[in-house]
């Protein structure tokens, strides 16, 4: 069977795709942030908690039940933009491991209960209860990043969906993909590094020199880690994938010119503890990921799926309604964590 035959037909765009496709990356850039912030922290204080607890673990799990509710809301939007623009190819792989993503959905509200219950009763429960706790949670997080990273990639691979006729219950994975594990790991080690920027920003703002020294040790050392890791995703790649970055697309290869060198910078700000410095650049950094990976997802879908070939309707006002909600949910959830910072809560 030929896998294009699989992809279901998609007739038009509402507005411009260039619209859809700068929220995408906007709105996917923000969530990756707080994603690598709530699992790189929940890392950090699993790691923590090992030796009987810190203060950092201590102040961390504070933190993280709303860093991670911020997370879930921060990522609706991208995922509704993925699903506006790859709507065929994005439903398509959600239904095809359907049964491990509904249970991702499940286990993500367990253990954002979990991280409420760690903090809340961190002093009443014992220490082995605390600890099997949050690794119980690191453990959730896990699940579900790899089940993201497996939606992710198997929406790139019509011809992986052929798997559907020796498994159609909704259990397809993209295992047989290997870019899945670099990918994965590019994220997860990512995690750390962000995680530990986290904790230098929180002890810049206490004055806490132990707070800065651990952040950045764990900033550095998995951003140095993330670079070999980058690169062998980068080489596990399809060779005709792979060369848009090595010359043969001027934009995807300026691109990794600019993150390869920013990460050297990174490093050598990281090393020089350079707080406010290492996050403008961070932000910078993944920004130019997020426009990598969807130069990449362009790429996989070339041979099936072109945005510049779908019809435009010219209908603006749903865009028009969203930008205006988007921006008193802004406003609304900045104004609720200013309410909740002068009370005390963290």
């Amino acid at each position: 069977m030929i896998p294009s035959s699989l992809i279901p037909a998609i007739n038009t765009f509402a507005v411009a795709p260039i619209w859809l496709e700068t929220l995408l990356v906007t709105t996917f850039a923000i969530h990756l942030l707080l994603m690598n912030i709530a699992l790189g922290g929940t890392v950090i204080v699993a790691c923590h908690s090992v030796g009987g607890g810190s203060k950092i673990s201590r102040d961390l799990s504070g933190k993280l039940p709303t860093i991670l509710a911020l997370v879930i809301n921060a990522g609706v939007p991208p995922l509704l933009f993925v699903k506006a623009i790859y709507a065929q190819f994005n439903y398509t792989s959600s239904v095809l491991m359907a049964v491990y993503w509904l249970a991702a959905v499940v286990a993500l509200l367990v253990g954002y209960y979990g991280l409420y219950w760690h903090y809340y009763r961190y002093e009443s429960m014992k220490d082995g209860g605390r600890k099997g706790l949050i690794f119980m949670v690191l453990c959730i997080l896990l699940y579900v990043g790899f089940m993201l990273s497996n939606n992710m990639t198997l929406m790139l691979r019509p011809d992986h969906w052929l798997a559907y006729f020796d498994n159609p219950n909704g259990l397809v994975l993209n295992l047989n993909d290997t870019a899945l594990l670099p990918r994965y790991l590019h994220f997860m080690v990512s995690a750390l590094a962000v995680g530990g920027l986290f904790v230098a920003i929180l002890g810049k703002r206490k004055s806490d020199q132990d707070y800065i020294a651990t952040g950045f040790k764990w900033f550095v050392w998995a951003t140095v880690v993330n670079i070999g890791v980058g690169l062998w995703f980068l080489m596990v790649l399809p060779r005709e994938i792979m060369l848009i970055f090595m010359g043969k697309d001027m934009l995807a290869t300026s691109l990794l010119g600019i993150g390869l060198v920013g990460t050297v910078i990174l490093i050598y700000a990281g090393m020089k503890q350079k707080v406010v410095l290492t996050s403008v650049l961070t932000v910078i950094m993944v920004y130019v990921m997020v426009l990598m990976r969807h130069l990449l997802r362009d790429a996989y879908l070339a041979p099936y799926f072109k945005v510049e070939d779908i019809p435009v309707t010219g209908q603006y006002s749903p865009l028009y309604l969203f930008l205006i909600s988007l921006v008193i949910g802004v406003i609304s959830i900045i104004y609720m964590l200013k309410l909740m910072c002068k009370s005390g809560r963290s």
